[in-house]
């Protein structure tokens, strides 16, 4: 049956990561973890690789290139942002116990050690890979290790079935930085990724930094010193037509020319949000409520920056529930809860599923000039009774900019909903 095929894909392939947080030094205030900021002291920073890594291990398919795969995970972070990683060898297997301070050296294991199994006693078969980062009261980041699944399988060369090593890390490395999970489905960061072989392709573009990924990492550490260009920054409040602040709330920009998703944050508890790591440009802000049991998006309207300016713009929202809903994109018949990659200069048949997707009813869009929706094109079909699913035709241009791109649902009532960044585009990614 399809239904019984729609669980599966979701459910039993796309596996994703977690992150633990400790306290080094215990804060004179509560601290909110989901919106302190983690960054390193120093730019420079110190990893370990695990000699689990560098010898036979049964996890990671024979011949597979491991410390390639472990470089440039490293370079696609620093090519990027101010900051530089040293490697050294270590004889250490096992992350470093939760508490209020580690072993001092930051680790990239894989080793079937006790406590790198019980590090993955709840999440076995349902998380790629863990990192456990250690900070002080400062916010400062003393020690981070990453540590492999060990009852999981990775490879470097793009084995069905497996998980991408080089994507895995990467994604990591990006926690081991200080990052959060992102909200734009075709981020390296966002906490879903499949196996490699889902939707029936060898699609390894989580290797590559999306523009929201390089954003974030920027506003963390700067630029690289010879990015003249970078950054600019939009930051301030978002609040209610009452004055209310509207916390736990998505906010990503959208260049206005192209239609990319340049940067995603979320806001504060006081509705305060920070987008930075931008270049000079017209872009277009929305926001969506995060985590919500019902659809409610909201058109923000659009900001202007120049080079290096750090603008405030307070802004007011105001978040209507939708009759229809999206929560997840395809091709080839199976539906995921990340980006589908489409090559530029082609036409794809795209699968949606969610809630009241009734094509009579609906439009969809890219708000992008390359990426065009054939409306004639759209189906309804059958996935059983759980989720309404509709398949269309999009027409993505020869001359369409890398990146990714949002997709929108609009009823006639008015009703709106978003996947951010759901459709990569760049035929270099995932080769």
């Amino acid at each position: 049956m399809k239904l019984a095929r729609l669980t599966f894909v979701l459910i039993v392939l796309f596996l994703g990561c977690t992150w633990t947080v400790s306290a080094t030094e215990g804060p004179t205030a509560p601290v909110n973890l989901e919106t302190q900021r983690f960054r390193w002291k120093n730019n420079t920073i110190r990893v370990a690789v695990s000699t689990s890594l560098t010898r036979e291990n049964s996890n990671i398919k024979t011949g597979s290139d491991v410390m390639e795969a472990i470089q440039r995970s490293l370079n696609a972070w620093q090519d990027v942002a101010d900051i530089e990683f040293k490697i050294d060898q270590s004889d250490r297997q096992s992350v470093s116990p939760s508490g209020i301070a580690g072993d001092g050296v930051s680790l990239i294991t894989i080793a079937q050690t006790p406590e790198n199994l019980i590090f993955f006693s709840k999440d076995a078969d349902s998380a790629s890979a863990k990192t456990r980062i250690f900070f002080n009261a400062k916010g400062f980041i003393t020690e981070a290790d990453i540590v492999l699944n060990p009852y999981q399988q990775f490879s470097t060369d793009g084995t069905f079935g497996t998980y991408d090593l080089e994507s895995t890390l990467t994604h990591e490395i990006g926690h081991l930085v200080g990052l959060r999970h992102s909200g734009v489905l075709g981020a390296t960061m966002l906490d879903n990724f499949g196996k490699v072989g889902v939707f029936g392709i060898r699609d390894v573009s989580p290797r590559s930094l999306s523009a929201s990924d390089v954003a974030a990492i920027r506003e963390l550490y700067g630029p690289k010193a010879d990015d003249e260009g970078c950054c600019s920054r939009i930051s301030g409040r978002i609040t209610s037509d009452s004055g209310k602040p509207m916390k736990n709330l998505r906010v990503w920009a959208e260049e206005v020319e192209t239609g990319r998703v340049v940067a995603q944050v979320e806001t504060a508890p006081d509705g305060s949000y920070r987008i930075g790591g931008l270049s000079a440009g017209n872009f277009a802000l929305f926001c969506k409520a995060k985590d919500a049991p019902i659809s409610a998006m909201a058109d923000l309207g659009v900001v202007a920056v120049e080079k290096a300016e750090k603008k405030v713009v307070n802004l007011k929202a105001t978040l209507e529930s939708s009759d229809v809903a999206i929560r997840h994109i395809g091709i080839n018949g199976q539906l995921a809860d990340f980006a589908v990659p489409l090559d530029s200069g082609r036409s794809f048949v795209v699968y949606l599923g969610g809630r009241n997707l009734i094509p009579k009813n609906i439009g969809i869009d890219f708000h992008s000039p390359y990426l065009n929706v054939s409306r004639r094109s759209i189906i309804s079909l059958d996935y059983g009774d759980d989720v309404s699913v509709i398949s269309f035709i999009v027409n993505v241009d020869s001359k369409a900019p890398a990146g990714d791109y949002s997709v929108f649902v609009s009823s006639k009532d008015g009703s709106d909903d978003c996947l951010v960044g759901a459709v990569t585009v760049d035929e270099a990614r995932g080769n």
